[in-house]
């Protein structure tokens, strides 16, 4: 693989990643404000990340794909924290600390 692919490969793994947590906090913002806009985004994102997925997938494999997908939870976190004031506790933090260790080992 050469460079320019990955890094292509791992530019999509970041799309996957943002578009999943933006689709799951789209899903949330419909089900509290009701706009249609809002879920047709969210079923938009959750349609299109499946193929995107699997062709990140053939470039960098699919542990390594579904190992950092991980990261989402993390993501989900923030982005409902900052958009919601959902509060993260210490244990949350912990957690996806610990999450995010294993993926930064994993990938090593």
């Amino acid at each position: 693989m050469t460079v320019g692919t990955t890094l292509v490969a791992y530019a999509s793994l970041l799309l996957v990643l943002s578009c999943t947590a933006t689709a799951q906090i789209a899903f949330k913002a419909w089900h509290l404000s009701g706009r249609h806009g809002t879920l047709a985004l969210a079923i938009l994102l959750f349609v299109c990340i499946p193929p995107v997925t699997i062709l990140t997938a053939r470039e960098l494999g699919i542990g390594k794909v579904y190992v950092l997908m991980s990261l989402s939870y993390a993501l989900v976190a923030f982005m409902g924290w900052k958009r919601f004031g959902e509060p993260v506790s210490r244990r949350q933090v912990q957690g996806l600390a610990l999450i995010t260790l294993g993926c930064l080992i994993y990938t090593l």
